[in-house]
C-alpha cells in the first residue's frame, strides 16, 4: 500500500483535480480524498484502512459502467493500470466459465427434453469456443 500511496501523492501533485482509479488485481481502487469524493458522488462504500488511509472500489469488469457515470457527472479521472492485460482477460474468462458451469448445474434433468438438452449443449459449446 505504501507504493500506491506514494504514486497517488505524486499524481496528485501533478494534477490534483483528477480522481485516480488504480487497478489492483481484479479491482479498481480509489484512495484517500478521491475515495471520499467518489463515496459522496457515486455512493461506493468507503473503507477505513488505518490512519488517514481510505479506499473504495469496484471490479475491473465494471470499469465501463463507472467511466460512463464519471463522464456523465463530469468528474475528471485517470485510470492507472500498471498490470498486464492478461490478468483482466483471465479473470473475465473465468467469470464466463463459471456462468457456463452454473448453467449446467441448474439443468433440471427430470424436466428437460432431448431437444432442450441438445440446444443447451450447443449453446455452451459455442460460448466455450468464444472464450477459448
Amino acid at each position: 500500500m505504501s507504493k500506491l500511496l506514494k504514486q497517488y501523492e505524486q499524481l496528485k501533485k501533478e494534477d490534483a483535480s483528477s480522481i485516480y482509479l488504480f487497478r489492483i488485481g481484479i479491482f479498481y481502487n480509489i484512495i484517500n480524498e478521491d475515495a471520499k469524493i467518489i463515496n459522496e458522488k457515486l455512493g461506493l462504500k468507503i473503507t477505513d484502512l488505518g490512519p488517514s488511509i481510505f479506499k473504495c472500489g469496484f471490479p475491473v469488469s465494471q470499469l465501463d459502467k463507472y467511466i460512463l457515470l464519471l463522464n456523465n457527472m463530469k468528474i475528471k479521472y485517470k485510470v492507472i493500470d500498471n498490470l498486464p492485460n492478461s490478468n483482466i482477460n483471465d479473470y473475465m474468462k473465468n467469470i464466463e466459465i463459471k456462468k457456463l458451469l452454473n448453467k449446467i448445474a441448474d439443468i433440471d434433468m427430470n424436466n428437460t427434453t432431448f431437444q432442450q438438452a441438445f440446444n443447451t449443449l450447443l449453446d455452451i459449446q459455442n460460448k466455450l469456443k468464444e472464450i477459448l
